[in-house]
């Protein structure tokens, strides 16, 4: 048989509606809550277009900073050869 929730994997058990991953969602659920959980999956998974800007400019910010950091470097290795 089926899940009845993902539609690709069998069930866990003969008379199961869920397969193992399904059911173990389904008791993560019941524990924590289906808000939390949709917070969760949407914060990780979904990428928005703000969420996009942002790592973004944080990439760039981290390529700057290691782009300044080297040039300053082979600057006073120049100086300290010329010494």
């Amino acid at each position: 048989m089926v899940c009845s929730l993902c539609l690709i994997e069998s069930t866990d058990s003969y008379f199961g509606s869920w397969c193992v991953k399904c059911h173990k969602l389904h008791r993560m659920i019941a524990l924590f809550s289906i808000d939390k959980i949709m917070n969760v999956l949407e914060t990780v998974l979904i990428v928005n277009d703000e969420t996009q800007q942002e790592h973004i400019k944080n990439e760039l910010k981290i390529e700057l900073t290691t782009r300044e950091y080297n040039l300053r470097a082979k600057k006073q290795k120049q100086r300290d050869d010329a010494k």
